[in-house]
């Protein structure tokens, strides 16, 4: 407590001396870790549960198979990672694109912060590019096989809250690019 009253944080941390799986950590925004790889391994679900872009940090001692957004190593090992949002399952959109309306459904896969999947526009398949998800944040990329001229990709950012994805999708490049708005719903598991 010494240490953060003198770094001037003592205000924006709180510290525990309490049993570490009978604890109430929801509301952390930031966990810090330096504990042996077995009780990592137990703690983890509960770290997965928390709000997507809750950030861990451990020294030494990773999360087993979760691979780390970053590590660092100064003297020792430092893993960084930042809790994903859940979005394996199905999604559905309705997005007006040049050419009228589209109905785009998506089956994302998920193991940790990785993703990846399959996605339909109007029924037909197009392949998933580049999948990025880091806490809420979600990017792809699509292309529109509609539009055979042009073969537009389509570039999705977003954000992830619970059961709605929503953002922008860049099309075209350089002058002829639009911004358009996206908003997809889990319609399944």
């Amino acid at each position: 407590e010494e240490a953060a009253r003198l770094a001037g944080v003592a205000d924006r941390v709180t510290f525990l001396n309490q049993d570490l799986f009978k604890t109430d950590i929801s509301q952390a925004t930031v966990i810090t870790l330096y504990l042996l790889p077995a009780v990592n391994r137990r703690l983890r679900p509960r770290l997965l549960d928390l709000k997507p872009g809750t950030r861990i940090v451990a020294h030494d001692f990773d999360l087993d198979d979760w691979k780390p957004d970053e590590k660092t190593t100064i003297r020792k090992n430092v893993f960084l990672w930042i809790v994903p949002a859940k979005v394996g399952g199905r999604w559905q959109a309705k997005i007006a694109l040049p050419g009228g309306e589209r109905r785009f459904e998506f089956d994302f896969t998920q193991r940790f912060q990785e993703f990846d999947g399959l996605a339909r526009i109007d029924g037909n398949h197009a392949q998933l590019w580049q999948p990025v998800l880091r806490g809420d944040r979600i990017r792809f990329v699509m292309v529109d096989g509609d539009d055979r001229e042009n073969e537009a990709s389509l570039y999705f950012d977003g954000r992830v809250s619970g059961g709605v994805m929503e953002g922008e999708i860049r099309r075209g490049v350089g002058n002829g690019q639009t911004l358009i708005k996206w908003r997809a719903v889990r319609s399944g598991a």
